[in-house]
């Protein structure tokens, strides 16, 4: 009896102090999250600003009404955490990770013109973590932007904006490599033509702030068919 308590108590034991050996990605949550803070930047004294690549692919454009154009799109975002950098030798060869948003740092890069709830982004979509440190966040969310337009033969010029919300560029620089706004998963709307898109990466300065503050900006010309 003492003898089937005691190999209990270590079973026990070796369980507690090792975790699940065979689950490569229990062992791995358990090294990257023990010290892990969502709350500090993935920011260092040698790199102390943290580069997020915006892109986005314009799936369809749903309606165009008072001045407002709701759009679905997919928004990507990549950056750096190196706390959440592995060797994958040592986890059986594993080098990925699908984790929750809710466990790490995000950008907190925003629809600026947004209106309404500004948008409803699907922030529950899982990130990919890779070993190198590299993140991937893709997400669908549906837009509602304030547009400045201009009418001329028909044809309406809108912008979405995104930048980050609380952070300036020397906190927090946004880059766009895409240099294009995504359509090869467009789905068109009989009611809307799309004419031509555009995207550019802008650096504002303001008189009040010597920091600079970049955003990367997304142009949608199109005209309404059979609307006049």
């Amino acid at each position: 009896m003492l003898t089937n308590f005691c190999v209990f108590i270590g079973i026990v034991l070796v369980c507690g102090c090792i975790g699940y050996p065979d689950m490569p990605e229990e062992l791995l949550l358990k090294a990257l999250f023990q010290k892990y803070n969502k709350n500090a930047r993935p920011a260092t004294v040698l790199m102390p600003v943290v580069t997020v690549d915006h892109g986005m692919d314009l799936i369809r454009i749903n309606s165009f009404k008072d001045n407002t154009l709701r759009t679905d799109v997919w928004e990507r975002m990549t950056w750096h955490d190196p706390r959440l950098v592995w060797n994958p030798s040592n986890y059986f060869g594993l080098t990925s990770l699908s984790i929750t948003p809710d466990m790490v740092w995000t950008p907190d890069v925003t629809l600026y013109n947004g209106v309404g709830e500004i948008q409803k982004a699907d922030l529950f979509r899982r990130i990919t973590v890779n070993s190198n440190g590299m993140l991937l966040w893709l997400f669908p969310a549906q837009l509602e932007s304030a547009c400045v337009y201009k009418k001329k033969n028909g044809k309406y010029d809108c912008r979405l904006k995104f930048a980050s919300w609380t952070y300036n560029g020397l906190q927090l620089n946004l880059t766009h490599t895409d240099r294009q706004l995504g359509m090869s998963n467009f789905y068109p709307n009989p009611d809307y033509e799309i004419m031509g898109t555009n995207s550019t990466l802008n650096l504002m300065r303001y008189a009040c702030c010597p920091e600079p503050y970049p955003d990367v900006s997304y142009q949608v010309s199109f005209k309404g068919v059979g609307k006049g």
